[in-house]
């Protein structure tokens, strides 16, 4: 299983850590892409990514990672845009967390599905969602598509890791929710 991180300048990194580590010892191959070489997160350390955006084709991976961060001007890219269209296209699913799902909506995928976010009260993006389909949910799964609120970034990984299969059974997602809610002491 390949997964699919887009990351831009000030992404929010915390919103998607736990899932990232959650991937990676479940053995998913995780790459990185960006809209140039390197970007810096909000915890400000700068990031390589490993393949480049107009290298990335939806056929090769599972899923498309989105974290949050503030969008603009990032949500009107292209390249951007046309890897989040080509993943719907081919049914593939693509989870994006707090200010994430604005690239959802700025690519058109959001359609008349329900969605969850943390950004979409900002008047800068009003023309992207549509209110009738936001969900009260922290984190909703609808179709191919994983949103979530920022805060509920340990819900948002176990979401994306139950879509993706990654837990033996319910106790293995249930312990996990333990770790990282620190409640796995004896």
């Amino acid at each position: 299983m390949k997964a699919l991180f887009f990351l831009y300048e000030g992404y929010v990194d915390w919103e998607i850590s736990p899932l990232s580590y959650m991937l990676s010892i479940s053995d998913v191959d995780i790459k990185t892409t960006a809209l140039k070489e390197e970007v810096t997160h909000e915890g400000k350390f700068t990031v390589k990514v490993d393949v480049e955006i107009e290298a990335c084709d939806p056929s090769d991976y599972d899923i498309l990672i989105i974290p949050g961060g503030e969008p603009a001007p990032f949500h009107k890219e292209e390249r951007v845009l046309n890897l989040i269209r080509g993943f719907d296209e081919q049914g593939k699913r693509m989870a994006a967390i707090c200010g994430g799902p604005t690239f959802l909506a700025a690519a058109g995928v959001l359609r008349e599905r329900t969605y969850s976010t943390s950004i979409d009260d900002n008047p800068a993006y009003a023309d992207y969602f549509n209110d009738h389909f936001l969900s009260e949910k922290d984190v909703t799964v609808c179709e191919n598509l994983i949103t979530a609120e920022g805060n509920a970034y340990i819900e948002f990984a176990i979401a994306v890791g139950k879509e993706l299969n990654i837990f033996d059974d319910r106790e293995d997602e249930l312990e996990t929710v333990l770790f990282f809610k620190n409640q796995l002491r004896s």
